[in-house]
């Protein structure tokens, strides 16, 4: 009985955590697969180099944030039922700080990618500047998401995960040119990422939706 009643309570995680997670991880790796098969190593390199400079500050200051997050959202979520103000302030906190990175970026990007990498990555902060978009708000959303599982909204974060694999397989097969490829994946997941943060946000109000 107590094994029945905890597979009832936490059943969401395996049955549609773990595809999400799964679908995540192969959302991910798409863009430099598709970008090397159909526009050559070379591009697919200078993107890889692209995603990994800008990957770096979601890593590190995304997983900082989000432990912060969990904690008091998680609590407030089980004694009011609802964390909007936990989630307010780590969405001003998080954009303030994407804005401080991005704006710079925007100027700085190619000259600083040929002065760290050389002068044949100067491409790279080319595409830099056409991904920032999505970056900073991947940025942004990326401890925010922890809401799904506050919520208990499994079920809508895996079909988003489905749309995101979609996004980024339409979006980089259709073009002719990688610089439209890249940009049409940009703008697509940027939207995608602006649906979820209005989610994540619905999901904080809990019961005072």
């Amino acid at each position: 009985a107590v094994v029945l009643n905890f597979w009832k309570c936490h059943s969401k995680f395996p049955r549609l955590s773990l595809p999400a997670d799964v679908i995540s991880t192969a959302a991910g790796q798409m863009p430099i697969l598709i970008v090397a098969s159909k526009f050559g190593s070379e591009i697919a390199g200078l993107l890889a180099m692209t995603m990994k400079v800008l990957g770096a500050p979601i890593g590190l200051l995304g997983r900082a944030v989000l432990d912060v997050f969990k904690r008091h959202a998680s609590s407030s979520f089980r004694e009011r039922g609802e964390c909007k103000s936990e989630y307010v302030k780590t969405l001003k906190t998080l954009m303030i700080a994407s804005l401080l990175f991005c704006i710079p970026m925007v100027f700085l990007s190619e000259p600083l990618f040929a002065f760290a990498f050389g002068e044949n990555w100067r491409l790279s902060g080319t595409i830099a500047i056409w991904l920032l978009p999505l970056f900073a708000l991947r940025f942004v959303a990326s401890p925010l998401s922890y809401m799904v599982y506050i919520a208990s909204k499994q079920h809508i974060d895996l079909v988003w995960q489905v749309a995101l694999l979609f996004v980024t397989a339409f979006s980089l097969s259709v073009p002719y040119s990688y610089s439209s490829a890249l940009q049409l994946y940009g703008v697509g997941c940027s939207v995608l990422y602006i649906c979820y943060l209005i989610m994540s946000y619905q999901f904080s109000l809990g019961a005072r939706k």
